[in-house]
């Protein structure tokens, strides 16, 4: 790690977030991702009692099916470890969101379809990572043979600082995307 050398410390908790992008025969594309959550000593749960350090807290799955436009064509999520017994009935209802394009505001979309208690916050956190992918597969992959590594889309600009519209990438490289005041 390029991190400064920390003090002493003990890890407690840990999380990861693996997602993949996936090129389908029928033209589609699968984004799938997990989360496990776990803790680094044992851990005592009101439903499952006490997990040994190392156990998943949390380990759900997501895939997402997407077309070349974003817009979810087919969702899949699970739960192989959860909380609550309950925390299960929630996966089912994440095919509400078939039919809703991955873009500017989708997440306001997502939570007025999952709102409250009808979704999960991890789930839903993780639809965030699986959007970021799903655009780092797609059109980078579709434009491959005919722009190389000139790799924009719009809606990356003025998002950071690489590709502020004022500033020198996208002055250099995309001026049609550059601002012009």
């Amino acid at each position: 790690m390029a991190l400064p050398k920390p003090v002493k410390r003990q890890a407690i908790h840990s999380r990861k977030i693996e997602c993949t992008g996936y090129l389908r025969e029928d033209d589609l594309w699968d984004i799938e991702a997990r989360l496990f959550d776990f803790k680094h000593y044992p851990f005592e749960t009101i439903e499952r009692g006490t997990l040994k350090e190392g156990d998943a807290v949390h380990l759900m799955d997501l895939r997402v099916t997407l077309d070349d436009s974003m817009t979810i064509r087919d969702i899949y999520a699970e739960m192989q470890a959860a909380p609550f017994e309950l925390c299960r009935k929630v996966p089912p209802r994440f095919e509400r969101l078939i039919g809703v394009s991955i873009g500017s505001g989708w997440i306001a979309q997502v939570k007025q379809l999952l709102e409250g208690t009808d979704g999960c916050t991890h789930l839903i956190e993780m639809l965030k990572v699986v959007a970021t992918t799903g655009y780092q597969t797609i059109h980078p992959y579709r434009i491959k043979n005919t722009q190389g590594p000139k790799i924009i889309h719009p809606s990356i600009i003025d998002k950071c600082q690489g590709f502020a519209s004022a500033g020198e990438v996208v002055q250099k490289h995309f001026p049609e995307f550059a601002d012009k005041s």
